[in-house]
């Protein structure tokens, strides 16, 4: 995006638009695909104030500075922004990522008789049908709810309290038992 200077109750002389392009310079070689590249001056009661606003699709910075002279007012304030800028250009390259946690986590249960997926087997294992489910994390009483709804007897989840797999399964007594790990 192209430079876009603003002056406000002032005249910016082609010396002093020159020095400012010369200083946005920077900003260009630190930061690819900016967007906003506005610096708008003010003078008031004697004063120049001058305010500069940076944005690209990753990093933003603004900065505003007061002095008498305007030369001086534009050096601060491109050292601000350049300070601010390099700040987020470092905290981005030294942050050190993680990976994110796993939300949704696919089990393999063997299921005698149902399933879509058929793995047969030798007849000496006695695995003969395997299902994969994706688990979703929910709590205990959303599980009963959802088992109560489905025709299994049984539910594998992801429980949100512990972040761990348990079974809720329907008990011959019409109640549902629950499988945690320890």
């Amino acid at each position: 995006m192209p430079l876009q200077i603003t002056a406000r109750n002032c005249e910016i002389a082609p010396d002093m638009r020159a020095h400012i392009e010369a200083k946005v310079d920077r900003f260009r070689k630190l930061v690819d695909q900016i967007s906003v590249l506005d610096v708008i001056t003010t003078f008031q009661r004697g004063f120049y104030t001058v305010e500069v606003v940076v944005k690209s699709h990753i990093f933003h910075a603004t900065g505003t500075e007061t002095d008498a002279d305007l030369r001086t007012a534009i050096d601060r304030v491109m050292g601000k922004v350049e300070r601010q800028l390099h700040k987020q250009i470092d905290k981005r390259r030294t942050a050190k990522r993680q990976p994110r946690p796993e939300r949704h986590l696919a089990l393999t249960i063997p299921l005698p008789g149902v399933g879509e997926i058929a793995a047969e087997t030798d007849e000496d294992n006695r695995i003969v049908r395997s299902r994969r489910i994706a688990s979703k994390p929910m709590s205990v009483q959303e599980a009963a709810d959802q088992l109560e709804a489905d025709t299994g007897s049984f539910l594998v989840f992801y429980n949100a309290d512990t972040e761990k797999v348990n079974i809720l399964y329907r008990r011959e007594d019409g109640r549902c038992g629950l499988i945690e790990p320890t």
